[in-house]
């Protein structure tokens, strides 16, 4: 999924921090005076911030690595666990650590909230 398929998903099953990213990203846009480019490495900050503070608030355990595969030198592997230990989600980025640790948020609020 890309980036802005996965804020759509973060937006059905976690509104309030779909709306801290949309919040931010509109106050920085305001900011800059229009220089603000969503193509910039701004939105990617904005994304791992927000999902960390967001685990953070549940008491969610989070885990980044990153896989040094020769095929994918830049792989991102974002876990989220439970208080104890068990997976509740997890998601491979092979563009960029905001879109494994995005995944990897919504995959563990849609099972949380089954």
């Amino acid at each position: 999924m890309t980036l802005s398929e996965l804020l759509v998903e973060l937006k059905a099953v976690d509104p309030d921090t779909a709306d801290d990213i949309g919040d931010i990203v509109n106050v920085i846009s305001i900011m800059s005076n229009g220089s603000f480019s969503s193509d910039a490495y701004y939105p990617d900050f904005i994304i791992q911030g927000c999902i960390q503070r967001a685990c953070e608030m549940r008491g969610r355990p989070l885990i980044l690595s990153f896989d040094c595969d020769p095929d994918h030198p830049q792989t991102w592997v974002a876990e989220i666990c439970d208080g104890k230990g068990a997976l509740l989600g997890m998601a491979v980025g092979h563009e960029s650590l905001s879109e494994a640790l995005l995944a990897a948020y919504v995959a563990a609020v849609k099972k949380e909230k089954r």
